[in-house]
């Protein structure tokens, strides 16, 4: 490997990790989460413990026709055109019992 190609393979490994460790520090911050992130969210666990998995919501809302709250989150790597944002429904007694993962139009 010549001196300039191990120079553009190491440059382009320093941008790759620019923009990964970027988008974990925005992850980690709460408003948005990847993909791994929502993994971890299952029936059953308390609002604190999605909070701590995940940070805070972007909205946090209380729908008339649901039993408990509904918190979103967007997520990391949405298009241009749409965002996909996810989100994680709780029963009355503060547990989750559902989440979801779906796509908003931009400006609707």
């Amino acid at each position: 490997m010549s001196h300039q190609s191990f120079s553009r393979t190491i440059s382009k490994l320093l941008a790759a990790s620019l923009v990964f460790a970027g988008t974990m520090a925005i992850a980690a911050s709460g408003f948005v989460v990847t993909p791994a992130q929502e993994a971890m969210i299952v029936p059953g666990m308390t609002r604190d413990a999605v909070r701590a998995a995940l940070g805070r919501p972007a909205h946090n809302v209380r729908y008339p026709s649901e039993p408990g709250k509904t918190w979103t989150w967007g997520v990391v790597g949405s298009g241009a055109d749409s965002d996909k944002v996810f989100d994680v429904d709780f029963s009355s007694d503060g547990k989750v019992l559902h989440t979801d993962e779906r796509i908003e139009a931009i400006g609707h």
